[in-house]
């Protein structure tokens, strides 16, 4: 995060905050000129500050969102927002009751070729959409430890939902609206995490379209996304993990025999999502997540986990 948005025009990194920081922490604080506080309070006392970036495991994000909020500070929280719907409701009120922004680090929503497929469904350009599915699996964390908090349940639950998966039902709310109910299953097959390593779940919109996600996180790089409509079908492939730049490729059929092939350079999403979490902040541009899309992902998410215990399916709880 501090080197994709440091040099910035828009906005200016001033410290961050690290309760035990190591010698890389201490070199970047260095080389970007800012200064480690170990406490929050500490870090809001010492100057005044438009916004945070949130980037703690998943358990202390409502409580951090709610003292930053109940301070004035806008909220950028990385995904999820949390682990429970409940907790989210209070982070959106709290947010909204202040007045702030409350941004997530779904930044793959700014990538051309995902957006490209928001203008796809939009135009109804496949007429009615029949089913659509979604991968997002890599190895980049197989080689955490297993006592990480990234591979234990309490904190990263549903095997790849919250590195990955999350990512994916974010798109299928964004594309196709509200989800009501799941089915879920999670597996161990190599790693030994507690919180498994492949998750794959279906999904029921409220629309009656169905849609599946799947994450593994113990293979080689492999994200695709397929969307089948009654008059075609589009795919889009990404040669690299989102950080790392690399191209991605979209192939659209269509039942009159016609093809076309479309390529997505690399951009940085990560720092895009911030300038529209800014430009939003300074009411120069609508931040692109509704409320009910931030709460609707947690909920499914949660749902998946109860339905991966259960091996039943789940009720979606719904946002008033």
């Amino acid at each position: 995060m501090i080197n994709r948005l440091s040099s910035s025009t828009k906005y200016k990194i001033v410290n961050f905050i690290d309760p035990c920081p190591d010698d890389s922490a201490i070199k970047l604080a260095n080389d970007k000129n800012l200064i480690i506080f170990k406490e929050f309070d500490e870090a809001v006392a010492h100057q005044k500050i438009d916004a945070i970036i949130l980037c703690t495991p998943n358990l202390f994000h409502m409580d951090q969102t709610i003292k930053a909020s109940n301070l004035g500070i806008h909220v950028f929280c990385e995904k999820p927002l949390s682990l429970k719907s409940s907790e989210v409701k209070k982070m959106i009120y709290t947010c909204n009751k202040n007045k702030l922004i409350l941004g997530v680090g779904h930044e793959r929503r700014f990538e051309k070729g995902w957006q490209r497929l928001k203008e796809i469904i939009n135009k109804k350009l496949l007429g009615k959409i029949m089913y659509a599915e979604g991968h997002f699996s890599h190895n980049k964390l197989a080689n955490l430890p297993p006592n990480n908090w990234r591979a234990d349940p309490e904190y990263a639950p549903a095997a790849g939902m919250t590195g990955m998966g999350v990512h994916l039902t974010d798109l299928m709310i964004w594309l196709f609206g509200p989800v009501d109910k799941v089915f879920a299953s999670t597996a161990n097959r190599v790693l030994k995490f507690k919180t498994g390593d492949v998750v794959t779940a279906s999904l029921n919109h409220k629309s009656g379209l169905s849609t599946q996600i799947t994450a593994i996180l113990k293979t080689p790089h492999y994200q695709r996304i397929t969307i089948w409509g009654e008059i075609g079908w589009v795919e889009l492939t990404d040669s690299s993990h989102p950080d790392t730049p690399g191209p991605s490729y979209m192939k659209t059929v269509m039942s009159d025999g016609s093809v076309n092939e479309e390529n997505f350079e690399w951009s940085d999403t990560v720092s895009a999502n911030i300038n529209n979490f800014v430009d939003a902040i300074n009411k120069k541009d609508e931040y692109l997540f509704k409320d009910i899309e931030k709460f609707q992902n947690i909920a499914v998410l949660e749902a998946i986990y109860a339905s991966s215990l259960s091996k039943k399916s789940v009720d979606v709880e719904s946002f008033n």
